[in-house]
């Protein structure tokens, strides 16, 4: 039964899940969903307590046996459990906890970002390699969309930008509900292969 509960439980639940969702149950349904999404809650706190867990075990190990850059598992574990007492004793809206969020937290986010700019540059450079017809395309229309988005693309071809919107709006939108309709389609799959048991990674099997 180690692994049959956890299957069952899956199956259970997400039959009652679909069948409040698409089936018109009244109060009863109401109910229903109110609660699931309780529990749902519940589980995203275990799962956030296990996530620390795991980082801590992780980087934990990295320290005690000196592995290459364990120094910035030391960091990363006093800033750990730094901004988890800095929550717990002051509050999540304290005036401490605010001013390291958004001082600190935002900040660090913000160079990331940046510093992914330059790797998005590369990646950009390497992928417009006029190797073939599809890379050709894929430059021309950054080209263009670019020149749409500057200033100085309409004194350069004016009426430019009329294109690049045309494009943003048909084209990449069309592209990407079919990117969106595949992952569904692809999520909704995989759903049906955990209802029916077929997918046990999860388990461990």
């Amino acid at each position: 039964m180690k692994k049959q509960l956890p299957l069952i439980v899956v199956a259970v639940t997400a039959i009652i899940v679909m069948a409040v969702k698409f089936i018109d149950l009244g109060d009863f349904g109401a109910a229903t969903i109110k609660e699931l999404d309780t529990w749902s809650q519940v589980t995203y706190e275990f799962a956030f307590l296990l996530g620390a867990i795991n980082l801590t075990r992780l980087h934990y190990g990295n320290v005690s046996k000196k592995r290459p850059k364990w120094v910035y598992s030391v960091i990363a574990l006093i800033a750990m459990v730094a901004a988890a007492i800095i929550t717990l004793v002051n509050g999540v809206k304290g005036d401490v906890t605010v001013f390291v969020v958004e001082n600190i937290a935002n900040r660090i986010d913000s160079a990331v970002y940046a510093l992914l700019g330059f790797y998005v540059c590369s990646a950009a450079y390497r992928s417009f390699k006029l190797k073939n017809v599809e890379a050709t395309l894929l430059l021309g229309a950054a080209v263009l969309l670019m020149l749409a988005q500057a200033p100085i693309g309409d004194a350069i071809f004016p009426g430019i930008s009329k294109v690049g919107e045309w494009i943003l709006s048909v084209p990449n939108s069309a592209g990407m509900r079919g990117i969106r309709l595949g992952a569904g389609i692809g999520a909704y799959a995989a759903s049906i292969r955990v209802i029916l048991g077929l997918e046990r990674s999860w388990t461990g099997s």
